[in-house]
């Protein structure tokens, strides 16, 4: 039947391929940004430590993220001395472990260096959350004890398979992580992407006792370098895992008085400090960093592709009951030879499931080849896609169970009017006209749903490209045409502290030789890069408040800074360089 009229079929399926592909697509984002879990047995066991202070309360100084809202500050960044205080004292937690996704490292392997990914964990990590490497062995609390006592990593399952050909002899091998010999103990199970997020999957994981040799913080000059016994700044994450027959109101309870300990016994408190209160969330998706601030835009993506598909099927029932109608004298020809109205009703919602699923099935191939779009959308150009996208079989479900709803609820209707054909009237001539305007009301109401619907997302779509458009328009205050990003983070080990200026200076000249590069130039805060940072600012003659928490929003810049970046008015870059001619004499000069 779709053979004798290949042009409905087309369209049909065509409109239900796009309806369910979309759909498809979003819902695929949407699983990995919101509900993931993290590859570990019972994630829903895990807690992930938060914590919430008033304003101008004791933390001050942080590495990670934070949340400033109106009734004070939100973190789940601690200090690694509170960690061990706090997990010494513990007595209702199953176990709780650390670690810190810190970035980038340099790893050096048969004289190739490449950027990784690379987390920093406790000595329990793995055995609290009870995942054990597909080969080797995970880190240990031997590893993480003495500063330097843990040289060795643990690789994920890509990246075994990316530089060692998932070798079954990597187990002992030595690599540089920073121009630091590590030994690589175990391989990670795949699928496995550690505590803080479910999409992002580190490369290597290393103890913390390795954190001063491997990748040192010129944070604080009385801690050399070491954040481990860095009182003030909080940076670590803490997770635990539930034990039974505790409550959750119990275990925050006693964790609470276990914090207060913790911050008295390693910080200086007065007795009016404003002290943390401790908050026991869901870490079964980790931090999950990716759902922040995405959950509304995500919910709005739903709902459009939602409006997208009920437009199709609206579609598809105007296709079935205008097709109904014409066929109506078959349907008539067939009663007469003895066809029942059962045996009709189950031809016409045959057919109607056939094109819902044909349909379903090429929306599977249009989410497939789309389905990491919205990755690259949420990505920064200078890293990599926010998450891999990959069709699991909840997607593959939710797609099969959406072709066959709207292949038995949309294809009721067409049916029905089919079931309901008079013989003696079907077989007229005249049968046709006399019931044309009565049962053509149906398909007219379901045109009027599909004007309807078609206004609402065009006029949506064209504002949505309106602010694009102006987004794309706005000022930046720099020029932002022919611009090359890139980091370069020279190890502590070899170039401490202001070391690294020289080498980074002569970086900078190297490159702005280089034919074809107008200028180049350095900044500690890349430009849109969404970072900040922030210093201690006390103006000249004034005294440094505590509580009135003075600070800046800082960049460290070279000195052909606010040269190279000046936007195309010629009057505000005279006016940026003629006040900072420390940075580069006669920038400004035509």
């Amino acid at each position: 039947m779709m053979a004798k009229s290949p042009g409905f079929a087309a369209i049909a399926i065509g409109s239900l391929a796009l309806g369910i592909g979309v759909n498809t697509a979003i819902f695929t984002a949407a699983q990995h940004m919101l509900l993931d879990r993290l590859q570990v047995p019972h994630p829903e066991q895990l807690r992930l430590f938060r914590w919430t202070q008033p304003s101008h309360g004791v933390v001050e100084d942080l590495w990670g993220w934070w949340d400033d809202g109106p009734w004070g500050a939100s973190s789940t960044s601690f200090s690694y001395p509170v960690y061990e205080q706090v997990r010494r004292e513990n007595r209702v937690l199953a176990d709780l472990f650390a670690f810190k996704p810190y970035g980038r490292m340099t790893a050096t392997i048969g004289g190739q260096a490449e950027p990784v990914g690379a987390e920093m964990v406790s000595g329990n990590y793995y055995s609290t959350l009870e995942v054990r490497p597909q080969l080797g062995r995970g880190i240990q609390e031997s590893d993480d004890g003495a500063e330097g006592s843990g040289p060795v990593v643990v690789i994920s399952d890509e990246f075994w398979g990316k530089r060692f050909g998932h070798s079954q002899d990597v187990i002992g091998k030595t690599i540089l992580v920073n121009s630091t010999p590590m030994a690589i103990v175990g391989v990670n199970p795949p699928g496995f992407t550690g505590a803080y997020s479910a999409q992002d999957r580190p490369d290597i994981y290393l103890p913390f006792s390795m954190q001063l040799i491997v990748a040192p913080q010129n944070l604080d000059s009385d801690a050399h370098h070491s954040l481990l016994v860095n009182r003030k700044l909080w940076w670590v994450l803490m997770m635990g895992r539930v034990k039974p027959g505790v409550s959750e109101a119990a275990a925050s309870a006693s964790l609470n008085v276990q914090l207060s300990a913790a911050v008295r016994a390693t910080m200086a408190v007065k007795d009016d400090g404003r002290l943390p209160r401790l908050i026991l969330d869901d870490g079964s998706r980790g931090q999950n960093p990716n759902a922040e601030g995405l959950t509304k835009p995500v919910y709005v993506l739903m709902g459009l592709a939602g409006l997208v598909l009920l437009l199709a099927c609206a579609n598809l029932a105007n296709l079935l009951l205008a097709r109904a109608e014409a066929r109506q004298r078959e349907m008539s020809v067939r009663m007469a030879l003895g066809a029942g109205r059962g045996r009709i009703l189950r031809q016409m919602m045959t057919e109607s499931l056939l094109l819902s699923l044909i349909g379903g099935l090429a929306g599977l191939l249009l989410a497939w080849a789309v389905r990491n779009a919205i990755p690259r959308l949420l990505s920064h150009s200078w890293d990599q896609p926010a998450f891999a996208a990959r069709l699991s079989w909840p997607i593959l479900l939710f797609a099969a169970a959406v072709s066959v709803l709207t292949g038995l609820i949309f294809g009721l209707a067409p049916a029905w009017h089919a079931v309901r054909v008079q013989v003696s009237s079907g077989l007229k001539d005249s049968g046709q006209t006399v019931t044309h305007r009565r049962r053509g009301l149906a398909g007219k109401a379901i045109v009027v749903i599909q004007v309807a619907l078609s206004m609402l997302l065009v006029i949506g779509a064209g504002l949505f490209v309106q602010t694009l458009v102006r987004l794309g328009q706005s000022p930046l205050g720099f020029r932002s045409h022919n611009l090359l990003l890139f980091s370069v983070q020279p190890p502590e080990t070899q170039y401490p502290g202001e070391a690294s200026v020289p080498l980074l200076q002569q970086i900078e000249t190297k490159i702005a030789a280089v034919p074809g590069v107008e200028s180049a130039t350095l900044t500690r805060v890349p430009l849109v890069s969404g970072n900040v940072s922030n210093l201690t600012f006390v103006a000249e003659g004034q005294q440094y408040k505590r509580e009135e928490r003075p600070s800046v929003l800082a960049n460290l810049v070279g000195r052909n800074f606010l040269c190279d970046i000046r936007d195309s008015d010629t009057h505000r870059t005279r006016l940026q360089c003629g006040r900072y001619t420390n940075f580069a004499p006669g920038c400004c000069g035509e």
